[in-house]
């Protein structure tokens, strides 16, 4: 069992009217259709997973050894 707020079971019951379909057939869609939608999420093509695997790995290096922000300041000065 669900529980649905009133003005939302009213559209899905307007909607289901208008589609000449039950309640039950409408919902059934709509969860499919999302359980669809949500497994072809870009997160599981191989590609995206290789970018967040580089962007995480480029998150991990500690990019400030070596740095001096002081010295990197003065710099700007220098140059303004």
């Amino acid at each position: 069992m669900i529980s649905l707020p009133r003005e939302f079971l009213a559209e899905i019951d307007r909607v289901a009217r208008e589609e000449h379909r039950t309640r039950s057939e409408l919902l059934r869609e709509a969860v499919r259709l999302y359980l669809r939608t949500r497994q072809a999420v870009p997160r599981d093509d191989p590609r995206v997973r290789q970018a967040v695997a580089i962007q995480d790995r480029l998150a991990a290096e500690d990019r400030t050894v070596g740095w001096d922000s002081t010295a990197e300041l003065r710099r700007w000065r220098e140059r303004g």
